[in-house]
């Protein structure tokens, strides 16, 4: 009995020294990959706007969260609104690791709405984590006289947009077909820049935006009362957009807020980071661990805040739920969705 007791004794501590010797094994696998190397993170968007002011404040403190401590090196590929990155990321990145990306908040909506142009597949992204939700808000420029939604309903408002593939102009469409808005869109402005300035100028007289980017860019227009924000999306009000009305709230119908919720599910997923598919499992998971402890590090949300920005960040497995939902929708919410983005049968 005494020997019997002793010789599982002895297995059970070779068992446990495997077990510890075991974990720093993988920890060094990763660290010795990471060590001395440069990790390219793509942008799928230019330099100045939220994605890339994100990505590059990212860029700068990753690397002190990540085994081995590899440089971060920033790459702009725009195009495409976004896609060519996503389908660049997802068709021809290398899948060691060594490459991430932050790309548009809309490609698994992309891809439910034009299922036949997807070059990639959204669910099998390796998903890193978000930096914060994507709130957008209606905002209106003052000297319009709309001062609230009620009012929206009774004349027509007209909104400065890209065009009919923008999530903005997909918002107002669904929002003047399930509230009883009159938004008017004038599309062919190029980007936020030009929009405002139609604003400035008489030529529009709102616009759909984030709210992070719009308060950061334009807050002198909330500040002097040049502008004010009607609503917002999300599932609550922002600290500070308490008188603003909530889309949700919004839109009675129940089929309107199926197809709300999937033209808004960019807006969950934010200003996401993900990595190529079938990326090592260990390396997602390193990834994975400092994007989380990234975002929550001070000197990082400092650097964020300065910025005026937020930080507001989900996980990779959070991201990876949203995407499934999206792509496992109702096929009459899509076409609905379709509709409401100009896309034909």
């Amino acid at each position: 009995m005494t020997v019997t007791t002793f010789r599982r004794g002895a297995a059970a501590a070779v068992l446990a020294a495997a077990m510890l010797t075991a974990a720093p094994a993988g920890a060094d696998a990763v660290s010795d990959f990471y060590t001395g190397k440069q990790v390219t993170w793509i942008v799928s968007y230019g330099a100045g706007g939220s994605y890339g002011r994100y990505t590059q404040i990212g860029a700068r403190h990753l690397g002190r969260f990540l085994p081995g401590n590899p440089a971060v090196t920033v790459q702009y590929m725009p195009g495409a609104g976004g896609i060519k990155a996503t389908n660049y990321l997802y068709n021809a990145a290398p899948k060691d690791g060594g490459m991430l990306g932050t790309v548009t908040k809309d490609l698994a909506l992309e891809q439910a709405l034009r299922p036949e142009k997807a070059k990639y597949d959204a669910r099998k992204f390796s998903w890193v984590g978000s930096f914060a939700e994507y709130i957008a808000v209606i905002a209106v420029w003052s000297a319009s006289g709309v001062k609230t939604i009620e009012d929206a309903k009774t004349r027509s408002v007209i909104m400065a947009t890209s065009g009919r593939g923008h999530q903005g102009s997909q918002l107002a469409v669904l929002l003047n077909e399930y509230a009883g808005t009159r938004f008017r869109l004038v599309t062919g402005y190029r980007g936020a820049k030009d929009m405002n300035l139609a604003m400035e100028q008489g030529e529009a007289q709102m616009r759909i935006s984030s709210w992070s980017g719009f308060k950061s860019q334009q807050g002198d227009w909330l500040r002097d009362g040049k502008a004010a924000v009607l609503a917002q999306g999300g599932s609550k009000r922002q600290p500070d957009l308490q008188n603003a009305s909530l889309f949700i709230d919004l839109v009675k119908d129940p089929e309107g807020r199926k197809v709300l919720a999937i033209v808004e599910s960019g807006s969950s997923v934010g200003w996401p980071a993900l990595m190529p598919p079938d990326v090592p499992a260990d390396r997602l998971a390193a990834m994975r661990k400092a994007f989380d402890e990234m975002t929550k590090d001070k000197a990082f949300i400092a650097e964020v805040e300065k910025s005026k920005l937020e930080v507001a960040p989900k996980s990779g497995a959070e991201l990876a739920k949203v995407i499934d939902e999206v792509l496992s929708a109702d096929e009459k919410v899509l076409a609905r969705a379709r509709a409401i983005a100009g896309i034909k049968p």
